[in-house]
């Protein structure tokens, strides 16, 4: 998804569920029960009219009626009729205004057993219950701020999600887009709409629960809702192809991916506000399932890994579809989490496996584990094995966690930081078209079943389950280890500051000869060559040295363009790279270079069918700016996160040279998230108040 799907670096916490209040349930007073009525019926009419105005505004926009540059899923700039804020007036004055149905008419006392139920307003609108006594909701008038705060954010984020902001559309696209808002926000209403009116007749009849009415469905209508929304997305967007979709900015590249994510995020989002008009307990989550997608895998998102100085190593693939799980502790606003790894041990795509055996799964960080693998070693991972290969070098990556993830997330927002300490080990691939071994045949991914057979590796002819896959070098698995010749010792060092935040980095060490008056980016400590750096500060800190040593690597240049300047990431003045055209990657880029057509002949036992094509496909060299830019996006459901990182050179002289090693690199991931109780179901924001 473009968009906590943090996205989703990566399933819970032993029951952690911080809880905000826990005032017991008792059987409602007719009044009482009109009060918490009047909130349901408040908040669901102002989701809907925030709805509206964000649809209403889309439609005019796509019609050219309204300015392109129109963000539409900004509730008040979408509001040009300005009703939202009559509705939000509305909902806080039928609960605490002179006509309040949530206190007595003749003694004027509030119901404060209604109020107990909304102890804190979580994130992202936790500011809105400070004003009071306490840090918590004090009164009728904190919750009608806190429940309007809430709903904006998760209409507003959903519709970002979904919809996009897409211009340029043509009749098909616009027909599509059109769709979708009917689809998804009628579906909406809907739920929240029977669940509010089944909680509302429990109250009415002296029911002593607070909120149990989650899963209802009575009457069907809101299975119909979906079942109508569904029909309709396939109906209006079934014929666009995926580049087609794609650029209308939403969260899938098919019906069927749309469908998909529509489904999880209308499950979040509806599920929540419906459960937020009777309670806020703030059950927090207690982690997060994730997500990875590559750019041009399933979906076509921004993910992208560029790689070394001299720009043959920009524009690589990554895995598609690997999973990972991350455990949550989070303080009583959802706010603040620390992110810490799950092993994942009882899933079977658990991420931590044995080194003497990757079908065992295991729960120790890089260490000796007795019970799981019999005192030998356990690695856990970031993703399956990384297939690359650039310039005819091809190398297959095992990316091996050495230390507790460091980082926090934001419930409410998806903001996330988060620290990723490991060592790639780096081995010799098996062929330019196929670095890693490939786990071929299975059916189902991720289930546990070894329905496939590894093609290569260790474990060659053996049975495996899939766990990613690669666009261009196809299926991999944990099962399937690579046992090319390893040239990166232990591993080579790589922490990944993954956020959603801008990040920079700076062009801060002298380059080498003959560009010894240049600035470069990325050395090695001078007293540990597998240490890299881009500042003496971060190797005096390991008492390291300084940082101004190639490690025997590729002699550090501020790229390989033929004039030395980068413009927006493209050596202008060239090179001009030549690569067989036989030989592409997933997003239609060469990676076997050639000079001639002889080239791509003595190379055709690497590509498929034996034919690696003509010396026909060119492509401007790419480059890093000075300095390195990148920014992530944030969100609920999913994230795009990024990093800027140094690479200590491998013990290959030819593989150095080609990526420019050691240097800078720099990756975006695209993640879906998907929160989860400490009882294992999915989690609901606003304040988890379907978490038990």
């Amino acid at each position: 998804m473009k968009a906590f799907s943090f996205a989703k670096v990566v399933a819970m916490l032993a029951v952690v569920g911080l809880v905000f209040s826990s005032a017991p349930a008792h059987a409602w007073t007719k009044s009482e029960a009109k009060c918490r009525a009047t909130i349901s019926k408040g908040l669901g009419k102002y989701v809907s009219t925030a709805q509206k105005a964000i649809s209403g505004c889309h439609k005019n926009r796509d019609k050219g009626k309204v300015g392109s540059g129109t963000d539409c899923n900004d509730i008040s700039v979408a509001d040009t009729k300005n009703k939202v804020p009559g509705a939000g007036n509305k909902l806080r004055g039928s609960i605490d205004g002179a006509k309040s149905k949530c206190k007595d008419k003749k003694t004027g006392v509030t119901y404060d057993a209604v109020l107990a139920n909304f102890g804190r307003c979580p994130s992202p609108a936790n500011g809105y219950d400070d004003g009071g006594a306490t840090d918590g909701i004090d009164d009728f008038g904190e919750l009608g701020d806190c429940l309007v705060a809430l709903a904006n954010a998760a209409v507003e984020q959903s519709a970002r999600d979904i919809l996009g902001s897409p211009t340029g559309l043509d009749k098909g696209q616009a027909k599509c887009h059109g769709t979708l808002p009917k689809a998804y926000m009628k579906w909406v209403d809907t739920v929240s709409k029977e669940r509010g009116k089944a909680q509302a007749g429990r109250d009415k009849a002296g029911s002593a629960a607070v909120w149990d009415q989650g899963s209802y469905d009575g009457k069907g209508k809101i299975a119909k809702a979906r079942a109508k929304a569904m029909s309709s997305i396939d109906k209006g967007c079934g014929s666009l192809s995926k580049v087609a979709l794609n650029a209308l900015g939403s969260c899938g590249d098919t019906a069927s991916d749309l469908k998909d994510c529509i489904d999880e995020i209308v499950g979040a989002q509806a599920g929540g506000l419906v459960a937020a008009q009777w309670e806020l307990p703030g059950n927090c989550a207690t982690g997060a399932r994730v997500f990875v997608n590559a750019g041009t895998g399933v979906q076509l998102t921004n993910t992208s890994l560029d790689i070394g100085w001299t720009g043959l190593g920009h524009g690589v693939d990554v895995l598609d579809g690997f999973h990972g799980s991350v455990s949550l502790a989070c303080d009583a606003d959802c706010k603040d989490c620390d992110v810490t790894i799950d092993p994942m041990k009882d899933r079977a795509d658990g991420y931590c496996r044995c080194a003497n055996d990757p079908t065992v799964r295991c729960d120790t960080i890089e260490g000796a584990d007795a019970d799981d693998c019999g005192g030998n070693m356990c690695h856990c991972t970031f993703g399956p094995p990384l297939a690359l290969s650039s310039a005819g070098n091809p190398v297959c990556i095992q990316n091996k966690l050495t230390a507790e993830l460091d980082g926090e997330a934001d419930m409410g927002t998806g903001h996330s930081e988060t620290t990723v300490t490991m060592n790639s080990v780096v081995r010799i691939g098996i062929s330019a078209s196929q670095p890693c071994p490939t786990c071929d045949g299975d059916p189902t991914p991720n289930d546990g079943v070894r329905g496939g057979a590894c093609d290569g590796g260790s474990r060659n002819g053996q049975s495996c389950d899939e766990n990613g896959d690669h666009p261009t070098f196809g299926p991999t698995s944990y099962e399937c280890p690579s046992d090319g010749a390893n040239i990166s010792g232990t591993g080579l060092s790589v922490i990944l500051n993954l956020t959603d935040s801008p990040i920079s980095m700076g062009f801060d060490t002298q380059c080498d000869s003959p560009y010894n008056g240049f600035d470069c980016a990325c050395a090695t400590c001078s007293g540990n060559s597998a240490l890299p750096c881009n500042s003496d500060a971060e190797c005096s800190a390991t008492g390291a040295g300084t940082c101004t040593s190639n490690g025997g690597g590729a002699n550090r240049w501020p790229n390989a363009c033929s004039d030395g300047v980068c413009t927006d990431g493209t050596c202008l003045a060239g090179p001009v790279d030549s690569y067989c055209d036989g030989a592409l990657r997933a997003n239609g880029n060469g990676f076997i270079t050639c000079v001639a057509d002889a080239d791509c002949d003595t190379m055709a036992g690497e590509c498929q069918g034996g034919d690696c094509g003509s010396c026909s496909l060119t492509k401007t060299r790419a480059c890093f700016n000075d300095p390195i830019t990148a920014e992530g996006v944030a969100s609920q459901n999913g994230s795009e996160l990024v990093s800027n990182f140094c690479t200590a050179p491998s013990s290959s002289a030819a593989i150095n040279a080609a990526t420019g090693s050691p240097g800078p690199s720099t990756v975006k991931l695209d993640f879906d998230y998907l929160g989860i109780c400490g009882s294992g179901q999915q989690y609901e924001a606003p304040g988890g108040s379907n978490c038990n």
